[in-house]
């Protein structure tokens, strides 16, 4: 699937898009209620109590454009770049002295993509407010439901309130100069502007991400598994086969590559509209590059679930210890065996 059908989508050239055209007034109602949604993006409360703020600003932004009240990729765009100044002024303020890599440029994002790496930036926010001291966000899940969007702007928007509370939490008062707006953006673009905010936001955080966080993420998606096992009335194994030898990062990622291409062959055989495989480099391997595909088969999934009707979130887990790349590539192979039996039994 191309990029200019992503973008022709997001604009509401597709009949089955949900987006329409809104007011300025009906976009203010619609983030406001967001900003109480907190399953569905996460927050806290010193976020929701400033919450007028930034939904003014997000509102503001369709103010300054002559696209009119459409949401649209181009619209994202702008957030994010709003939100890597704020990340930006954050550094400056509290002293972060790593020195962050720049994304790879994405290709084939949807906006259900753009949603599940909003989620991976809060969670790093969520560990920076840890470590100063702050309430920390609660994460969310994506919306069982075809993502939009100004589902994905209205994740952004959260993740700029609790940016912003920290900033008043620690009085800082530097604000942004806001980003202008540029038409021809695409959920890939999005997407890329996102992952150099996870990047710059590991210095605020304490730390990248670790085998420990790509393993919870494994989990998330053999929880999901479950539930679509079940609507499928397929097995499901629950014990991972036995693994020889030392497993590295890159191990790890050929093996999601592989349960990548089981989940296209699914959604085919389940009537879906099958997305694209993700490149992955597999020349230097972190375990943020596997986290970051792992997070689009988590995408995916709720592609899926949506599909199969099952309005079911799943369950909050702990990010575990101790874990090492061996045991993620002995999870992923549990993930790669549960897909082929549901394909199994949608073929039955």
């Amino acid at each position: 699937m191309s990029q200019m059908w992503y973008e022709q989508r997001a604009v509401g050239r597709d009949r089955t898009s949900r987006c329409g055209r809104r007011s300025t007034k009906a976009i203010r109602g619609y983030l406001a209620v967001l900003s109480c949604c907190v399953p569905l993006f996460g927050g806290t409360v010193q976020a929701q109590e400033n919450a007028g703020g930034w939904i003014d600003a997000v509102a503001d932004w369709f103010d300054r454009t002559s696209e009119g009240d459409t949401v649209t990729p181009s619209h994202v765009f702008r957030a994010t770049r709003d939100l890597v100044a704020e990340i930006e002024i954050l550094r400056r303020e509290l002293g972060a002295d790593d020195y962050p890599p720049e994304a790879e440029l994405q290709e084939d994002r949807a906006p259900v993509h753009v949603y599940a790496k909003t989620l991976e930036v809060m969670s790093k926010v969520a560990r920076m407010q840890q470590r100063w001291g702050v309430s920390p966000a609660q994460i969310g899940q994506i919306p069982i439901k075809e993502v939009q969007p100004a589902d994905v702007l209205a994740s952004v928007a959260a993740i700029i309130g609790e940016l912003r509370a920290v900033k008043a939490q620690m009085a800082i008062t530097e604000e942004i100069a806001a980003a202008p707006f540029e038409t021809g953006k695409t959920p890939s673009m999005v997407y890329k502007n996102l992952s150099d905010a996870s990047f710059l936001l590991d210095g605020l955080a304490g730390r990248s991400l670790t085998p420990n966080d790509v393993y919870l993420n494994v989990e998330y998606i053999l929880d999901e598994l479950e539930l679509i096992a079940a609507r499928l009335r397929a097995p499901l194994a629950r014990e991972a086969p036995p693994v020889e030898g030392r497993k590295t990062p890159k191990d790890v990622a050929q093996q999601v590559l592989r349960a990548s291409y089981k989940i296209v062959n699914l959604q085919t055989q389940l009537g879906m509209d099958a997305s694209s495989v993700p490149t992955v480099t597999l020349v230097r391997v972190t375990p943020s590059v596997v986290y970051d595909a792992t997070n689009m088969l988590l995408a995916e999934m709720t592609r899926i679930k949506h599909h199969l009707d099952i309005n079911i979130p799943r369950e909050t887990r702990p990010i575990p210890r101790n874990k090492v790349p061996t045991d993620v590539f002995r999870q992923v192979l549990l993930v790669i065996a549960n897909l082929d039996s549901m394909s199994e039994a949608v073929d039955a």
